[in-house]
């Protein structure tokens, strides 16, 4: 796990291992305001592929973010010295039915309980702990 840093701030997107949609990567793509989220256009930032039981550790700077992914997006604040906890969480019943995706904040216990205690959930290779 990465300490806070009193400059940035720190965000840890994980993607545990959830069948059925295990076999394909998800590209989600993160997006800064440059002042609010109510007064300007985002730029992206980072482009990331997320494979089933992967997480990612990023260092961005304070302000408002936009995560994006095929049909959901979630605006965020990211403090200096904070840490935040994301969940990309894709659910389907079955096979032939139409996924839905979240991006849901965790808490930082339910987040080590998945860093630590989930199966296998590999380090991103751009992952910045």
């Amino acid at each position: 796990m990465k300490e806070t840093n009193p400059q940035t701030s720190i965000l840890y997107i994980l993607r545990p291992s959830r069948v059925p949609l295990a076999l394909w990567k998800e590209t989600v793509t993160i997006f800064k305001y440059p002042k609010s989220f109510q007064d300007s256009i985002p730029f992206p930032v980072r482009e990331l592929r997320l494979a089933d039981g992967e997480y990612i550790c990023l260092e961005l700077e304070e302000g408002y973010y936009q995560l994006k992914s095929k049909d959901m997006e979630k605006i965020l604040y990211l403090a200096k010295n904070r840490i935040q906890y994301i969940d990309y969480f894709i659910f389907n019943e079955s096979f032939f039915s139409f996924s839905e995706r979240y991006f849901k904040e965790l808490n930082p216990k339910e987040a080590i309980e998945f860093l630590i205690d989930a199966r296998h959930l590999d380090r991103h290779p751009l992952s910045m702990d």
